[in-house]
């Protein structure tokens, strides 16, 4: 009834299947961890951009340094427009929390608004939960 040949087969079989099954669940995870990897790659890289721009409207004297990235902008008006186009692309890839952070900071540009903008976008990136104050990255006035 149970012919060794016929229990072989049948557990070669099972193992080949499981193989492909399992090798196509890998493809998968790791197709998954890239494209989580790309996002997050793409979030440092527009948050970090985001960030400068916020602090050029604090110090319109940093504009000059931005020239290089950005050739088109030489005033505050010019920065404004750039936070918003950047802001709009945003809405694809960021948190919920991010987007909210940047829109109330582009509705009332405040520094704090810009240091709790920070925060959330540190938020973000990380896993870490609140692990720093805003009184914690608040540089001192010159």
């Amino acid at each position: 009834m149970n012919d060794p040949t016929q229990i072989v087969l049948s557990a070669l079989t099972l193992l080949g299947v499981g193989g492909i099954v399992g090798g196509y669940v890998a493809y998968l995870l790791d197709k998954k961890k890239e494209r989580e990897f790309k996002v997050l790659e793409q979030k440092e890289k527009r948050y970090k951009s985001t960030l400068l721009y916020m602090d050029a409207l604090f110090e319109p004297k940093n504009i000059k340094y931005l020239s290089s990235r950005q050739p088109g902008i030489d005033n505050a008006q010019d920065i404004i427009e750039y936070l918003k186009m950047e802001y709009h692309e945003m809405t694809l890839y960021a948190s919920k929390e991010v987007i909210l952070s940047v829109k109330t900071f582009l509705d009332n540009s405040t520094h704090e608004n810009f240091l709790r903008t920070i925060l959330v976008m540190r938020r973000d990136l990380s896993t870490k939960s609140s692990d720093i104050a805003i009184e914690n990255i608040m540089l001192k006035k010159e």
